[in-house]
């Protein structure tokens, strides 16, 4: 095997290029020593240009090119042993675990590295050939503990040197935190095996081409992060050695965040990481010196970038209010949406300090180091609230006793909750920070009320209240359907139960309990919603009008609430069922419970579609959700009737979503919205819905769009919106266009070119859907639902509403125009006329033609009756949009 070494000095890296693919146990060393493999080729590795490394490749390229045993190669550390590299932060202090004569011992050590990945595998070469069997584990702690090192050095306790891998205690298994599978000495081959290797070495280029593996999106995407943040580390690398003080402490305190991140394997875990490091850079990066903060900035923008197309912007605004909203990091996950008092700070506001963040709380919290045993009782609340995320605070050098951080907590926890602003109504939901939304507790269970001593501490310890309730309902519901999809693998569909084998009972039962867990979390914040008691602070009588009006409004959380709980076990609920709803939940009336009901499966399906998958796989979990659990919506007024509003089928708006490019849209507009059906893959924060029904205004705020209007779409929008909107979507009303002959007349020299026969020959749908038209851009997409079926007649031209696609026709194009079978289609939203569905791909730049001839486009008589059909038919019509190909080309650039 060959090795050549390339320096790549755009990404600051070093690319190794293997003559074949290494070995098992050699690609395994080199994966713990930080390297990664390139998804696309397995024998090119690449890692960040660091001393350490450099040195290593060039002895592994020496070693290979003489033929000799890889595992001769030595690793050693980048920096020489001396006060000054301590003094520059070129160490990591090293804590050996091994087996003593009577109980486990350890013993520290100082390395210079400052790299984890290298400096740990240098300790544990060490560790296997000085303990042997003895060792058990170890801990590397990159330029931290600073006075410990100087000491470590003094005394000798350094290691220096390393031994190679052939001669490390003659082990046979490499050690680092885990066990790995035994090494092969050498490869042997089975004479089929040696048939088939020359069969693989005679293959030509082109055939060994189609056999490359396929790589994911999702795959390259994190290659490429983990590249940059190898990059971002090296950048901070050499910054850190810049400074000193308070700036030194931020950026080695991100640093070790970062490498933390970096030596995750696990995809799912190291983007946690990674977005807890960048929060917590962005907590405390106002506080670096100017020209240090420009230039960390710049570093850690290329990871937010890639990760959420945003840019670290500095801020000096204070947050209002004494506890905000927020998603805060908890060992490996995320605990989304809940309160932290909003001077706490981080590490603080996400809690469970680590013992080496302690020189950096010297510097940025120095006010707690003034705390005693004998002061504690001057602390504040939101000071005792910091003391309570240490463990024991005086490991982090703070003269207070845990005993006496409790105590205080049980003599005035109330009155220090409100002082940090959580809540202290015994009844509100609080979750647990270690498990997330699987363990919600009200505050009362969780400070034990009904002892004569309340443990507040246990609360700041291990819990925080949740900031927006109906937000913690949304997520509780996400969750139950992951679990929900993952149980049903594992059933049997033709018994409904369980499958027969041991391990899917096993996995059901697990994934029952974890459902179990997630619906009691659930409910207590149910019961928070439905209390009745009125606060003491609401007793005044125009306090108790306010709690009214909101009480009023959380009737939609409720009704969403109780619909995902029958949805979470595959149930549909009967019209009567969801009617009895309307005095459990405390609706208005029905019409407004069947609007929320509408809008829980709503959110139901956009969940679905969120979902990381083949888009063909969400409409396949779509059709079985319509097909076996939604309700049919079963309410109707005079005023449905008249103009026949029904709502938009979710699959079809999830279809029309992937058509229309909605994910990429600048700007999405949907004039006549209902419940925002139609917009169900869209960005709400850049749409903009239009709906004069007030009732189903309720619904577009809960999901809160960015832009809510109630204007009347059956008249022109301002000249302000004309061709302002990249993606337009609306299904209109469907009834006659009643106005005057003059106003017709008018409406169509404007806004249907005049075009011969619209003023006489058009309906109130067509009429709302040019008005949508005049708002999209040249360039935009639309889709259009309206009422009937395209047929042509005798003469094999269009047999109705004629004048109103020719007009379409000649002035846009007109990818498709689709007929639907709206008996099977949207007869769950109450539906039965015919539909059809038309696919707008732009403005024409001249206008020209009509609409086509039976000859010309025979198959659009053609009736599709399932939305499978239906998908199969718009895919055919998806192209790049202006926007994508924008998108694709800085990607490239890149």
């Amino acid at each position: 095997m060959r090795l050549s070494i390339a320096y790549n000095g755009v990404k600051n890296g070093i690319e190794l290029r293997f003559s074949e693919e290494p070995i098992k146990e050699l690609a395994l060393l080199i994966r713990e020593l930080g390297f990664k493999e390139s998804l696309s080729n397995p024998k090119m590795w690449y890692v960040a240009n660091h001393p350490a490394y450099n040195h290593f490749t060039k002895s592994l390229k020496e070693v290979l090119d003489k033929g000799d045993d890889w595992r001769t190669v030595e690793i050693q550390p980048s920096f020489s042993p001396s006060l000054e590299n301590i003094d520059t932060d070129k160490f990591s202090v090293v804590t050996i675990y091994y087996k003593g004569e009577e109980k486990a011992e350890t013993q520290d050590y100082v390395l210079f590295d400052s790299y984890k990945k290298v400096a740990a595998e240098i300790a544990s070469r060490f560790a296997m050939e000085t303990y042997g069997g003895d060792f058990k584990h170890l801990e590397v702690f990159p330029r931290n503990y600073k006075r410990k090192a100087r000491s470590l050095f003094k005394e000798g306790k350094i290691i220096s040197e390393t031994p190679s891998l052939a001669n490390s205690h003659k082990q046979t298994k490499l050690i680092l935190n885990e066990e790995v599978s035994e090494p092969e000495n050498e490869e042997k081959y089975t004479p089929k095996q040696e048939e088939k290797q020359k069969i693989e070495e005679s293959k030509t280029p082109e055939t060994t081409e189609l056999k490359k593996p396929i790589v994911k999106e999702e795959e390259i995407e994190t290659l490429k992060l983990r590249e940059t943040l190898n990059e971002v580390i090296g950048e901070l690398l050499t910054l850190e050695e810049t400074l000193e003080g308070e700036s030194e402490t931020i950026i080695g305190t991100t640093l070790f965040d970062l490498e933390e991140a970096a030596e995750e394997q696990n995809d799912i875990h190291f983007k946690t990481l990674l977005l807890k490091s960048i929060q917590l850079f962005k907590d405390w990066v106002d506080d670096l010196d100017a020209p240090s903060r420009l230039i960390a900035i710049a570093s850690m923008s290329k990871l937010t970038q890639l990760l959420d197309g945003t840019t670290i912007l500095e801020t000096k605004k204070k947050p209002k209010g004494k506890s905000i909203a927020k998603d805060i990091f908890s060992r490996d996950h995320i605990v989304k949406n809940v309160l932290v008092p909003a001077q706490a700070g981080e590490p603080f506001q996400s809690g469970g300090l680590y013992v080496n963040e302690r020189d950096f709380l010297k510097i940025k919290f120095p006010e707690l180091y003034k705390i005693s045993d004998d002061n504690i009782n001057k602390a504040s609340g939101l000071e005792l609230f910091q003391l309570s995320q240490m463990a024991h605070p005086k490991d982090f050098g703070i003269d207070v006793n845990r005993s006496t951080v409790l105590q205080e907590w049980e003599s005035r926890g109330r009155e220090a909750f409100k002082d940090i602003g959580f809540p202290t109504d015994l009844n509100y939901p609080y979750v647990n920070i270690h498990v997330g939304y699987k363990s919600v507790s009200p505050l009362g269970v969780e400070v034990q009320a009904h002892e004569d001593k309340h443990k507040w501490w246990a609360v700041v310890e291990h819990a925080r209240p949740i900031a927006d309730l109906a937000k913690g309902i949304a997520i509780i519901d996400e969750k139950l359907m992951e679990f929900v999809e993952q149980r049903l693998e594992v059933i049997n569909s033709k018994t409904g139960k369980p499958k027969t084998d041991k391990k899917s009972k096993e996995i059901y039962s697990d994934i029952s309990w974890q459902i179990e867990r997630l619906e009691k979390s659930k409910q207590v914040i149910l019961d928070y919603l439905n209390k009745d008691e009125v606060p003491e602070e609401s007793k005044e009588q125009t306090k108790t009008k306010k709690k009214k009006t909101k009480k009023q409004k959380d009737y939609i959380d409720r009704v969403v609430a109780v619909m995902h709980i029958a949805y979470t076990e595959s149930k549909r609920l009967s019209k009567k069922k969801i009617e009895i709803l309307k005095e459990e939940t405390g609706a208005p009336n029905l019409g407004m419970l069947w609007e929320a009901v509408e809008l829980s499966w709503l959110l139901w399906y956009k969940m679905i579609y969120r979902e990381p998958i083949l888009f063909e796989d969400r409409l396949r979990k779509m059709e079985q959700f319509w097909n076996n659990v939604q309700p049919t919506y079963a309410y109707s007024d005079s005023s449905k009737e008249l103009y026949k509003q029904y709502s938009t089928p979710c699959p079809i708006g999830a279809i029309i979503a992937e058509y229309t490019q909605m994910k990429t849209a600048d700007f999405i507009f949907e004039p006549s919205a209902g419940n925002g059906l139609l917009v169900m893959g869209a960005n709400p924060r850049i749409t903009h819905v239009n709906e004069i029904d007030t009732n189903r205004k309720h619904s577009l705020e809960y999901q809160k769009f960015g832009r809510i209007t109630t204007e009347n779409a059956a008249e022109p929008f301002p000249e302000t919106m004309h061709k302002v909107h990249d993606v337009v979507v609306t299904n209109p009303p469907f009834a006659k266009w009643e106005v005057s002959k003059f106003d017709k007349e008018r409406i169509s020299q404007k806004y249907f070119q005049n075009n011969l026969g619209v003023a006489n020959n058009i309906r109130l749908e067509h009429l709302m859907s040019g008005f949508a038209l005049y708002t999209m851009t040249d360039h935009g997409r639309a889709a259009i639902i309206i009422m009937g079926h395209i047929y042509f007649g005798a003469d094999g031209l269009l047999a109705k509403y004629r004048p109103f696609f020719n007009w379409l026709y000649r002035h846009y194009i007109v990818d498709d125009v689709i007929n639907m079978n709206s008996y099977k289609l949207y007869n769950r939203q109450g539906a039965v006329e015919r539909t059809m569905l038309i696919l707008i791909g732009g403005r024409k730049t001249q206008p020209g033609g009509v609409a086509p001839t039976q000859e010309q486009a025979p198959y659009l008589e053609t009736i599709v009756e399932t939305f499978s059909e239906l998908w199969k038919r718009v895919k055919s019509h998806i192209k790049p949009t202006i926007n994508t190909i924008i998108q694709q080309l800085k990607i490239a650039k890149t």
